[in-house]
């Protein structure tokens, strides 16, 4: 405005008349003059910001502080990776995003090279320690893509992460469009290839014979459940892997299309027996006999594949743990079968950690076929009252996971029960969501709502005095969870347990998911 009425000012002061060749030469000068001087790069659009494990967090969503990676240095958020993948300011990485090179569509299995010599990394992101630095000269295969990062395989078989904008695209200028490379797919299963489909596996129990609790269940799953896991099949004291297979479980499951796995467990009286799960992984030979009996199983019970489900394992098994999982994947998938685990549910890897420890989702997650995450039990018995699995902490064990393997491969588990915690005496009792709603109604209690755990709870009083609370899930508490496999593109979710939830609880699964 003022440098527009400085020139119509002038325009009325008597000037003699300039010669034009010599007015066209002052004002190249000038221009030249000005472009020298203002080479500052533009920053190019505005991003939403980027968390420490370089997911975006999208327009609008309340910023979050992000749980810290494994090998992540003290600063919060991730500079944009500059070529040569060096530290550098924020500033400096501002100008950088706006002539950053574009990262290249490319689909897994690709074999290719860099660009330039790069840093691979042992996670998506910069923050995370770097594994090796790459040559041009070094051919890699692509594995996976998260965000603008590629996990790749080197010919010398190690697996990390490069960032993609460095990465040599080998269909050159194909006129691909830029979008982001599917993930891998796992082997078979009936949601393969249906758009928009994920798997739901459901964990199947039998207390006693004929329990009609997770067999109820099955049937009225079938449309919305493609697996179950049959937890039928434990560890004992030498090692050794026993159990019969549950014939019309396995049946109901083949009448209906899904794929029925038999579930490893070391789950006794007192509780999940670290020994057990230690006599099974300790040396070659007790895994070698523990593989052999699951593979009779697995022939035995016409069965399509194993789920480990060994739970406060050692972390000084973690080694034997993985390599067993090796073993394991090598003698049954060249029979066709389907090789997959459990595992606890954590947001970095603490290796030395009693429950979590023992589990290298980065490994286990390059071996199996699928990882159940068990995204559940946040507050269970011993713990204190809370909720059974609040919103926020699934998000933030998803975010982690899925820094560490294929999304296609992650389940995220989702809970059908809720506790009951009495405060006087420090018990706790599980409850099916049906026995819990009896108990809210026998008392004249309509449930509350926690907006930030999006979970259902309520608290009562005892005949005796004693004040109890109670924190469960329903079909509302699983909605927003479910949301979170759609938004992270996960392979679907894992029930814990049939027989525990009611008919609302399928049908937001069938609206969600199906």
């Amino acid at each position: 405005m003022c440098v527009r009425a400085r020139l119509d000012a002038s325009c009325k002061e008597e000037k003699p008349d300039l010669d034009p060749r010599i007015a066209a030469a002052v004002l190249t000068l000038l221009l030249y003059i000005f472009s020298a001087q203002n080479q500052s790069p533009s920053r190019g659009p505005v991003q939403p910001p980027a968390d420490a494990h370089g997911a975006t967090i999208p327009s609008g969503a309340q910023a979050k502080q992000p749980a810290r990676p494994p090998d992540a240095a003290s600063s919060g958020r991730v500079s944009p990776a500059l070529p040569g993948d060096s530290t550098v300011s924020h500033q400096q990485a501002a100008a950088a995003l706006g002539k950053a090179r574009p990262v290249p569509d490319i689909d897994p299995g690709t074999t290719t090279r860099v660009t330039e010599r790069a840093r691979l990394r042992k996670g998506p992101g910069t923050s995370y320690a770097t594994m090796a630095k790459v040559s041009p000269s070094t051919g890699l295969t692509v594995l996976a893509r998260h965000d603008d990062w590629y996990q790749v395989r080197l010919e010398d078989e190690r697996v990390g992460w490069i960032a993609g904008f460095l990465i040599r695209d080998p269909a050159g200028a194909s006129g691909r469009s830029q979008v982001p490379a599917p993930a891998p797919t796992d082997p078979g299963g009936p949601s393969q290839g249906l758009p928009g489909a994920r798997r739901v596996l459901g964990y199947y129990t039998e207390d006693y014979p004929r329990d009609p609790t997770s067999y109820g269940s099955l049937l009225r799953g079938k449309g919305v459940l493609d697996s179950i896991a049959a937890f039928l099949h434990p560890v004992d004291a030498s090692g050794r892997v026993s159990g019969d297979a549950s014939e019309r479980a396995v049946a109901a499951a083949r009448s209906g299309g899904m794929r029925a796995l038999a579930l490893v467990h070391n789950l006794t009286a007192s509780g999940f027996d670290a020994s057990r799960a230690h006599a099974l992984l300790q040396n070659t030979n007790s895994r070698a006999r523990a593989i052999s009996d699951i593979l009779d199983i697995l022939e035995r019970g016409k069965y399509h594949g194993v789920n480990i489900d060994l739970e406060n394992v050692y972390p000084s098994d973690r080694e034997n743990l993985t390599a067993f999982m090796q073993e394991l994947a090598a003698r049954l998938r060249p029979r066709g079968y389907l090789v997959t685990i459990s595992v606890p549910a954590k947001t970095a890897d603490h290796s030395g950690a009693d429950w979590v420890g023992a589990f290298d989702y980065y490994a286990l997650g390059r071996v199996c076929d699928q990882v159940m995450l068990m995204t559940y039990d946040e507050h269970a018995w011993s713990s204190g009252p809370g909720p059974v699995a609040s919103y926020n902490w699934v998000e933030k064990v998803v975010r982690y996971a899925i820094t560490q393997m294929p999304r296609s491969k992650i389940l995220m588990g989702i809970p059908a029960y809720g506790y009951d915690w009495d405060l006087a005496s420090g018990r706790v009792t599980a409850l099916s969501y049906t026995r819990v709603m009896n108990r809210a109604r026998s008392l004249g209690i309509d449930p509350s709502w926690d907006a930030t755990a999006k979970s259902p709870y309520f608290k009562y009083t005892d005949g005796r005095g004693a004040r109890h609370e109670v924190w469960f899930e329903s079909s509302h508490s699983i909605s927003p969870k479910l949301d979170l496999v759609t938004r992270y593109d996960l392979g679907g979710v894992a029930i814990w347990k049939l027989g525990y939830e009611d008919d609302a609880y399928w049908e937001v699964i069938r609206r969600k998911l199906r």
